[in-house]
Formats: C-alpha cells, sequence, structure tokens
C-alpha cells in the first residue's frame, strides 16, 4: 500500500558540515532546471529535462508531493551560501519503505555532498518519518552513485533490467537500508 498520509518537511533544514538539505523553494527552480540539461544527468535519469511548463508549475508539484505523502522533494544546498547544488528526493512505495533520490549539479561534483546529503536524509527518513527501509537504485556502470550507496551503508539486493525511454535496456543494482 503507497503512503497515504502527507509528509511532514524537516522543522529545521537538514544539516552536515558544508550541506543542507531543507525543502524544495522557487528560487532553486532555475538551477535545477539548468541542471536537467546536463549530458552526465541525462545519462543516468530516464526523465525529460525540464521545460517552462514543467519550470512553471513546478512548486505546485512539490507542493502535492508533500501533501499526499508521495514524496519528499528537497534541495541540497551549500551551507554557507544557501545556493541550491543538487536535488535529493524520497520516494514512497508503502507507508514505511521509501526510495531515494538524487543528483548533484555540475560544478558541485565530486566534493562529497552526495553521501553527506543522503546520510541526513537517511537519518531523517529513519529518525521522524516511520521508514524502516529506504532503496537506492542506479545504473550498475555509474561507479559515483554505487561508492554513495555503500558509503552510506546501503547493501546490495538485487538486479533487475529496466527499459529507458531511449529504448536502451540497463541493468539496475537495488540497494537497500534497513532499521535493525
Amino acid at each position: 500500500m503507497v503512503r497515504s498520509t502527507p509528509v511532514v518537511p524537516p522543522a529545521t533544514p537538514l544539516t552536515g558540515g558544508y550541506v543542507v538539505v531543507r525543502p524544495r523553494r522557487e528560487e532553486d527552480l532555475d538551477a535545477i532546471a539548468a541542471a536537467s540539461r546536463d549530458p552526465e544527468t541525462l545519462r543516468w535519469l530516464d526523465d525529460a529535462p525540464m521545460d517552462a511548463e514543467a519550470r512553471r508549475t513546478g512548486m505546485s508539484r512539490v507542493e502535492e508531493a508533500w501533501r499526499s505523502g508521495r514524496a519528499a522533494p528537497l534541495t541540497i544546498a551549500d551551507a554557507a551560501t544557501d545556493q541550491a547544488v543538487g536535488v535529493i528526493n524520497l520516494q514512497f512505495r508503502t507507508e514505511d519503505v521509501a526510495a531515494v533520490a538524487y543528483s548533484v549539479f555540475p560544478a558541485c561534483r565530486g566534493q562529497g555532498i552526495a553521501p553527506r546529503a543522503v546520510l541526513l536524509v537517511v537519518d531523517w527518513a529513519l529518525r521522524d518519518l516511520g521508514v524502516t527501509q529506504l532503496i537506492l537504485e542506479t545504473d550498475e556502470v555509474n561507479r559515483a552513485s554505487i561508492r554513495v550507496a555503500e558509503k552510506c551503508g546501503f547493501h546490495a539486493i538485487d538486479t533487475k533490467l529496466e527499459p529507458r525511454s531511449d529504448g536502451v535496456v540497463r541493468t539496475t543494482i537495488v540497494f537497500s537500508r534497513t532499521i535493525r
């Protein structure tokens, strides 16, 4: 059963060193739209780049995701400047199981941002949202994302073949982290 209760955003930003994870804001959308066109991002995600309509309706979709309990769309920000440096989302599969998905903007990659953000969100989900299992899925050749999963205490539990919108079939590794 998919989660049916609203997700309450964290009362204060989740902080960890030079990274802050906070609810998405209108002023984040231009940076998110620009990053959605990055070739490396497009290599790993099957989402279309954010067009003008998606940009225009961005915040209403974010608010609906929180309200419906379907997802928790968050922004990864620089702790010193509060400028968006990436996105991270929890996508609820059931009341107590969620998938974590993230992307760090091109200019900010390779700085350890993704593992810090993932750990902040994992701790919040397990502590405050009643989540007992988190799933993280990545392409089998996405070495950076595999390292993030492993650094954050996820363990590979499965692989699956997934067709992309461009017709290419990729192998996805499914990682899991549970409350012990």
